[in-house]
């Protein structure tokens, strides 16, 4: 997809599920934005904020949490915390090999 200042790509890796929006003119600097317990990487705000970032000069990986990555719905398990910030360090990996 191709946006005024733009390009998201999807991305799936083992560990890493979601959108990678690269800016035209990138200043060498990345964030990974993810969601909260009751939503996805799809939510209208997080599709926001990283056009926001990427306009900006920002890359960004917005992804899904492992938690969200085994289960469309519902809230994550309290016993899958440490799995979830696995998949954040993974997601960070992913970035780094971009930024």
């Amino acid at each position: 997809m191709i946006d005024a200042m733009h390009t998201v790509a999807t991305i799936e890796k083992p560990d890493v599920r979601g959108f990678l929006h690269q800016p035209d003119k990138a200043r060498g600097q990345g964030t990974v934005l993810t969601h909260g317990a009751g939503s996805n990487c799809a939510a209208p705000l997080l599709v926001a904020v990283a056009t926001a970032f990427c306009d900006a000069g920002i890359t960004v990986l917005r992804c899904d949490l492992p938690f969200r990555q085994r289960r469309p719905a519902g809230p994550p398990s309290p016993s899958a915390a440490a799995a979830d910030r696995d998949g954040l360090r993974a997601a960070v990996v992913a970035l780094r090999e971009v930024v």
